[in-house]
């Protein structure tokens, strides 16, 4: 790569260079298929809810002057349509409110776990989708998240596999930013290290892709690939939750219960409504997704979560349990109650990284940020394999010609 006589070089690499760049070739070359479908799969998935938006039109609405209709209406309209198609056995789940410009959402249970998810228009209550299968984009998105965390294999399997390649992508990117780094700076170390020579031949060309590629995407790759292996292996959270906050992750409590000993147990007009009237004022009406999840059984609460921002947020999501007959608010223990604003650094960090991993932490910014990163990612062990192809077979080649 350098001008630097080829005996020379190799007289004065030390073991640990010599180490490093060991790793850096065999580990590629093991998991670099592995590397390759997980980056690209990644980058995909970031733009997932701006394919949604745009293909699925029904999930739209002209945003109107006037308020919003409450649960009640739109759960109604939502039966009436289910028991005109001869399905009143049909029970109602939740209902999600997305905000003034899109539509209201009704999940329904059905026989034979059937379900149902109602789409209608929130200042008309008119039935703009009855989606009883997932879109084609969600298909093609389920399909994409699959080789993405699972390399579509069982997830038994495929977990694991994904996880223990992501730690190789972790060394390989360390000991690849230790073989980039010059023995000595120079001009003509510097050009090669921070600029693409776009004349050079495709040689070359390849090698400054993959260099310098690498170099400008380090960090963002980095911070990717560990905040992944989160999902692949409960001891690398455990054990990145401990060394962000300095304590033990505790095992998630259940929600909490309604009470079931009331023998004559209040009777509550439209709990739905009374819920939203409070949720929206709690909040404002400021919020991006709002969904209340109705009681199944006798123990369960009104279940209600809350997403800021554009609704996709995840860190910042507020969790409200409510007792099904009464409506009190019910103590909530679980960590992730624990509103954000309320965290030491470490912890904050830790609850957003989710959205650090899928770019949507600051918005569209992040999630062209992370989409130029997984692509330039996925580059890599395609523009490293050239590399050694080139370095141990290429120079032959030459030769006999």
């Amino acid at each position: 790569m350098f001008t630097t006589p080829k005996n020379t070089l190799k007289s004065k690499k030390s073991t640990f260079r010599k180490v490093c760049e060991w790793l850096h070739l065999w580990l590629g070359l093991v998991s670099g298929i592995v590397v390759f479908v997980v980056c690209l799969t990644g980058g995909l998935w970031v733009f997932r809810y701006e394919v949604w938006r745009i293909t699925e039109k029904y999930q739209r609405v002209v945003p109107q002057q006037k308020a919003l209709l409450p649960p009640s209406v739109i759960i109604a309209k939502s039966k009436d349509h289910l028991v005109a198609k001869g399905e009143g056995s049909f029970v109602f789940g939740a209902i999600t409110y997305g905000g003034r410009e899109k539509s209201v959402s009704c999940s329904f249970e059905g026989p034979n776990e059937q379900r149902a998810s109602i789409y209608v228009n929130p200042y008309t209550a008119e039935i703009l989708k009855d989606k009883r299968e997932p879109s084609a984009a969600e298909k093609f998105f389920i399909f994409v998240r699959a080789g993405h965390r699972f390399f579509w294999l069982p997830q038994k399997i495929g977990s694991p596999v994904v996880g223990i390649s992501c730690i190789l992508f972790v060394i390989i990117l360390v000991t690849g930013l230790v073989w980039w780094y010059p023995k000595k700076w120079t001009s003509k170390t510097r050009e090669k290290s921070f600029s693409i020579k776009w004349s050079a031949k495709w040689k070359r060309l390849n090698i400054d892709l993959h260099n310098v590629l690498g170099f400008y995407t380090f960090l963002f790759v980095f911070i990717l690939t560990i905040s992944g292996i989160v999902y692949s292996f409960d001891w690398f959270e455990k054990g990145l939750y401990s060394t962000l906050t300095w304590k033990s992750k505790k095992e998630v409590p259940p929600h909490p219960l309604s009470d079931t000993t009331q023998l004559s147990p209040t009777k509550i007009q439209e709990p739905l409504d009374v819920l939203w009237k409070r949720i929206d004022h709690l909040y404002n009406g400021q919020y991006g997704r709002l969904l209340i999840e109705a009681p199944h059984e006798a123990k369960d609460p009104y279940e209600v979560f809350v997403n800021r921002g554009d609704g996709t947020r995840i860190y910042d999501m507020a969790f409200h349990y409510y007792d099904r007959h009464t409506l009190k608010e019910l103590p909530n223990l679980n960590e992730r109650a624990i509103p954000f604003t309320q965290l030491a650094l470490g912890e904050k960090i830790f609850r957003m990284n989710f959205d650090i991993h899928t770019g949507q932490i600051l918005g569209l910014s992040t999630k062209i940020i992370a989409f130029i990163a997984c692509i330039i990612g996925a580059s890599l062990p395609i523009t490293g394999v050239i590399i050694w192809y080139n370095r141990k077979w290429g120079k032959k080649k030459k030769v006999a010609s």
